[in-house]
Formats: C-alpha cells, structure tokens, sequence
C-alpha cells in the first residue's frame, strides 16, 4: 500500500526532528539481514539510549537538509537504517559493531559524529572507548590524586612531629 503525501510529511517531520536532535548517527546496510538480527540491533541500540529506524531515502535524503547530517545525505542508497544516538555515543556505536560480525550481512556505510563524517575505523575505536559516566569518574579520580597527595603530606607535618615529641617524652621518662 502506498503512503500518502500526509503520511511522507509526517514522516518527514519527525525524521527531521531526530537529525536535529540526534548528536551521531550510524548509517548500516542491512541487505540480507534476518528479521530476528535487525530486532536484536534495535535493542542494543534501544538499550544505549539511541533509536534504530528504517528510512524511505528520499525522505532521509530530504530530512538531512539543513542539520549537521547534511554530509552524509548522498549516502543513503539502497536498504539503510539509521542508528540514532541522542546523548552518549559510544553505547551505540558499541552496539553497532558487535552487530558488525563475520556471519552477520549488517555492514556500516558511513557514520556521522556532531556533523563530522566519521570512517568504520574510527567508528570501531569509539566503541572501544569507556561510557560517559566511566570516562567522567576517571577524570574526577585524576583530578582528586594531586589534592589527595597535597592533604597526605600536609597531614605527615604534624604527625611527624607529635612522633618526634613522644620519643622524647618516652626518652625523658627512662632517664628518670
């Protein structure tokens, strides 16, 4: 059954909506591609936070225009679907190469990450990365070890010296 214009619009509209709000997206080739895989990439992705759909590529092509996307606008031929990522990527992007094995058809296109096209390569290293949340308590523990260090020695004044009064005192009580 054919869509009508209304339903294209519609389409239209909220396929817009998510190139513009969307900070990564994943272009994939799913030509052959079982029902069950796709299913299962959707929910990988669903689980990171991101959205996997299937476009018209006229509507994509067309959705693309005028958001940070536009690059990888001519890239949408043959059976593509879009893994959106609208908070952190690299769950989506983990989620995209773990579906990219050697028995599976799924194959990456392209990628976009903050309207920069990005390669399979480095698709591939960004899902190696730690999540946000890892990556910011990482950063927070490397900035607390200096003032940790600097409170420890501080500490070590003081303490060395009650050290050195109580030997003196202990030395005082045996000379009688």
């Amino acid at each position: 059954m054919p869509m009508t214009r209304a339903r294209k619009e519609e389409l239209l509209g909220q396929m817009k909506d998510r190139f513009e709000r969307a900070n990564a997206a994943f272009l994939a080739e799913y030509r052959g591609t079982t029902v069950e895989q796709i299913s299962e990439l959707r929910s990988k992705v669903r689980a990171g936070n991101g959205e996997l759909k299937v476009l018209k590529n006229r509507i994509a092509r067309i959705a693309t225009k005028g958001t940070p996307f536009e690059g990888i606008a001519d890239k949408f031929k043959g059976p593509v679907a879009v893994a959106f990522s609208f908070e952190d990527p690299v769950p989506v992007a983990k989620a995209i190469v773990d579906s990219l094995s050697d028995t599976s058809p799924l194959v990456l296109k392209s990628a976009s990450l903050e309207g920069k096209p990005v390669d399979a390569a480095q698709v591939k290293a960004l899902s190696k990365l730690p999540d946000r949340n890892t990556l910011l308590s990482m950063m927070l523990s490397a900035l607390q070890g200096p003032i940790r260090n600097f409170a420890c020695v501080m500490a070590a004044v003081p303490r060395d010296f009650v050290g050195v009064l109580n030997a003196v005192k202990t030395e005082k009580e045996k000379q009688g």
